[in-house]
Order: structure tokens, then sequence, then C-alpha cells
């Protein structure tokens, strides 16, 4: 796996150990309930196992839907503490439905209170230690750039709105004159680099523009390296900050040469009968939901129930793409066309096109031929989103705010970068992310 797709590593990392953590906590709490004669017979005989994981379960799933693993680092820890409590306090309610429903299914109340003392406590500080790791894992300290350029510039932005993230810009070096943002401090021009390092010391040095750097600089930036400060292109950078990739700063030798995983025969193969299984086993689960949504559209207006639409797909070959029908006669939308577009339900019949071999479950978006044509001749590389299927969700769609128009540039961006670290891992992260889309869960502040 590309060592760039670290950030869902890490999201993976967090949910396995919590997991293990959650579970080990309501085993301890096992032991101080005195009810309790022998927790071993209790796991094997009396259901303590599926007991615990059903607790387990629930406390993973707030977690999941209050947006706490869309990252491993913390932005507020009193938001977080709070959300910990809204979520222990929820999986006490879910206990108590079970109850409801068959007593022998719960964790006895005097496990499941000091459990969940036990858990609350762990998961809290397993999040701050992760969160140190991760702040160092980045990067740390402060950043000069040499040469400003829209790439630097948004850097900086991101680091000035976003302390959390450990970086700080100490400001750049430019030899032109160029216009930088009024929050950036030009600290001279690329003569007074020495002069600068010494001055401010500076943790990392970002070099904003090629031109700007002259091939006898290689043994100084070497020297600087081996000196302890690392050295980095604006385009790697912005690729590790914002998990997408910077096409202004892309060379074409880099898709030409580099190995990208994942879009091979076997790989494909692979996502295809991934995409084909779970396609299957999601057109089972919402087979009641779709009947009903068919029957809702035809009951409001007149027409058909689905649309196909033509989309180009592999290889720029066209397909027809389905989805429900969301206007009337006269073109307006109707009540469940608005209900289907906000919860993103409007593509659920394009599983019949995952099923078909058309599309994968997890990929770029599929565009009109016509404007996919257009964009190729707009934009370098566009015609690169074409050469793994196209998904009903993918790495662009999950990190679009709901409500935001389409940025064809910016999804390419976040489309490369996928092509790039494709990976079995990336998509079940992407297809997780993609279930609070549906069901409207929003990013929350920790």
């Amino acid at each position: 796996m590309s060592s760039k797709i670290n950030v869902p590593a890490r999201v993976f990392t967090l949910f396995a150990s919590e997991l293990v953590i959650l579970f080990g906590c309501f085993l301890a709490g096992a032991y101080t309930d005195s009810n309790i004669d022998s927790v071993p017979l209790f796991l094997l005989y009396d259901s303590g196992f599926i007991r615990i994981g059903i607790a387990v379960a629930f406390l993973v799933t707030g977690l999941f839907f209050r947006d706490l693993y869309a990252d491993v680092r913390i932005r507020n820890r009193l938001a977080l503490f709070q959300e910990l409590c809204l979520i222990f306090g929820l999986a006490f309610i879910g206990q108590g439905v079970i109850s409801y429903l068959d007593r022998n299914w719960i964790v006895p109340r005097r496990m499941m209170l000091p459990g969940s003392l036990f858990g609350f406590v762990a998961v809290f500080g397993w999040r701050l230690i992760l969160d140190s790791a991760a702040r160092s894992a980045l990067t740390s300290g402060r950043v000069l750039f040499l040469g400003m350029s829209p790439t630097v510039a948004r850097i900086a932005g991101h680091f000035e709105a976003h302390p959390e993230s450990g970086m700080v810009t100490v400001g750049y070096l430019e030899s032109g004159s160029g216009v930088a943002p009024a929050r950036v401090a030009r600290l001279g021009t690329m003569a007074d680099l020495d002069g600068v390092l010494d001055k401010e010391t500076p943790d990392s040095i970002v070099i904003g523009r090629r031109e700007d750097i002259q091939p006898w600089w290689a043994d100084e930036f070497l020297a600087l390296r081996f000196g302890g400060i690392r050295v980095e292109e604006a385009g790697t950078l912005y690729e590790r900050v914002f998990a997408r990739k910077s096409v202004r700063d892309l060379w074409p030798q880099r898709l030409i040469f580099r190995e990208t995983p994942g879009t091979g025969s076997s790989d494909m193969g692979l996502q295809s009968a991934c995409s084909w299984i779970i396609a299957l086993v999601l057109a089972a689960i919402t087979l009641p939901l779709t009947l009903t949504i068919a029957a809702l559209i035809r009951i409001g207006s007149q027409g058909p129930i689905l649309v196909r639409e033509t989309r180009t797909g592999l290889r720029d070959e066209p397909f027809g793409a389905y989805r429900f029908r969301c206007v009337g006669r006269e073109g307006e939308y109707t009540a469940i066309g608005r209900f289907l577009r906000r919860h993103g339900l409007v593509w659920l019949p394009q599983l019949l096109n995952v099923l078909k071999g058309e599309m994968a479950m997890v990929g770029p978006r599929p565009e009109r031929p016509l404007f996919a044509r257009r964009m190729n001749e707009l934009i370098p590389f566009y015609r690169q989103r074409h050469f793994v299927k196209p998904g009903m969700t993918g790495w662009a769609r999950i990190h679009r705010e709901r409500g935001e128009e389409q940025d064809s540039l910016q999804d390419l961006e976040y489309d490369l970068y996928y092509l790039e670290n494709h990976a079995t891992l990336l998509d079940l992260f992407i297809l997780l992310l993609s279930l609070k889309t549906v069901v409207g869960i929003r990013r929350s502040a920790v």
C-alpha cells in the first residue's frame, strides 16, 4: 500500500484499536461485578461475548456517525469530551431498548457502569496519544517557502486556519515581484537564504516554484536535509496536507513513469469482483426501500420511474447510467425527487450498472460525454480519471461539502490522488464515509 494513504490507514488503526480497547474495558468491568461468579463461564455460557459485542457495536457506531473517525487529530479536546459523553449516554439508552426486547442480550448493570467508565477514560486517553503521534508524523514546526505560487498560498492559508496541524509559516523568499497573500511575510530574495535560515531556524523548506531553483543549489539542499531540515516541493506537501494532487505542480513524467497501484488488470479484476459482491448485497438489503421509492415516484407524477443517461466510462467508453426520476412533466422537482437528491438516494439504481460491470462502487464521477471531451481539452491530465471505472461514490465526492457546487479541477485533483493510491483499504474507507453522506451526517468540530 502506498504510504500516502496514511490518513485512512490511521483511521482504520484507530477503529480496530478502539474495538479491542472497549472490549477489554467491558471485560475488566465483568471482573468488578460481584454477581458474576466466573467471568470465563459468563463469556462462554451466558452469551457474555455477544453482550459485550453489542455494547461495543453501539459505541463504535456512535463514534462513526458522530464523525469521530474522520481523522485521528483533535481540534478541540472539550468538544471530544462532550461527544464521548453523548455517545456513551446513547449506548446506555440502547441497552435500555434491548432490555425491552430480551434482557438476556444486555450487559449487566453492575458490569455496564464500570465498563463504560473504563472505556470512556481509555478512549479519551488513547485519542490524545494518537493525536500527538499524528501531529508529529505530518511534520512539525516552522516552514519556509522558496517562491510564491497559488499552491504555496493555499498551503499557508490552511496552516493559519488549522493550528492543530502543528505547522507555522515563517514566510517566503521571492526573487521576482509577485503578489503574495497579505498574511504571508516576504523575508527577502533567494540570495538571503543563508541569513534567513540562521535567523528563523525553519524545520522545513518548501520549494514553491521550481524555476527559481538553480541546479547548482542541489548540494546545499542536500546538506540542509542531512542537517535535519526537511526539503520538499510544494506539490508534495499539498498532496500530504489535502489528500489530493496539485494539478498546477504535477509533471507529466510523474504520471508516465511512476507506478500507479491498483490500476493493473489483476487489481481492476479484484475491484470489479468486490464491487459486484457489495452491489449484490446492497441491492438485496435496499430492495424494500427501492420498491417504496419506485411506488412513490409512480404515485407522485406521471412518467418513467428510472432515467437512463449516457455517461463516459472506462477508457472513454459510453454507457447508460441509471437514476430515479426526480422531476414532473413540467420539469419541476417533485417532493420525493427533492428528498432523493438531498440524501443521495437518486443514484441508488446505479447498483444495476455495477452489477452489469459498467461501474464500480468507488471511482471517479461518471460524466456526460460532451462535458468529458470538453474537460479533456481544457484541463491537463483529465483523461487519466477514465483509466478506472467510474464509481457510485468516490474520493472527490466524499470531500465535497453538502450543497457545494462541483469544481471539476478540484475533483480531478482528488481523482488523481485516488488513482495513484488506489487500494482496497481506501475503497472501504470511502464507502464508510459515503454512508454518513446518505444519512446526512456533517463533520463535527472535534
